[in-house]
């Protein structure tokens, strides 16, 4: 992944780091807050005990904070990304990411008011793996 980071974001970086001691792989803003992947198995240890971390990082920077655990694995990738919705059953094929949610209220959180949610979802998902589209069924 070739990422172009600015002072801010090494900053940022670099804090969150030295506080939760875990290695962050990429940092963007999304849906206005930052989103912090990191790397496989590392999400447990940079939430923190009862998100102690999370809040910690969000009084400090005075934004909302998401933790995403990275996996090449597309269907895995996306399971974290959208915690804390548990979709009912995500599937990957022919570069197509079908995400299926029983619940209303988490079918209308996936899609996000003008589809703003599922095109954010979109942009994404395409920083790291080859996909064409994302329905929510």
């Amino acid at each position: 992944i070739n990422m172009k980071l600015d002072n801010d974001t090494i900053e940022l970086i670099n804090l969150f780091e030295k506080m939760t001691n875990s290695h962050v792989k990429d940092c963007f803003t999304s849906n206005g807050r930052i989103v912090f992947v990191v790397k496989n198995g590392e999400a447990r240890n940079a939430i923190g005990i009862k998100g102690r971390n999370v809040n910690k990082i969000e009084y400090m920077i005075k934004k909302k904070i998401k933790i995403v655990e990275f996996n090449d694995d597309v269907v895995k990738f996306v399971r974290s990304f959208l915690f804390p919705i548990k979709p009912s059953d995500i599937k990957f094929e022919n570069d197509v990411i079908e995400i299926k949610a029983d619940d209303m209220k988490d079918r209308g959180i996936l899609i996000g008011r003008d589809r703003r949610n599922l095109i954010n979802l979109k942009e994404v998902v395409n920083k790291y793996f080859k996909v064409s589209d994302i329905k929510i069924v």
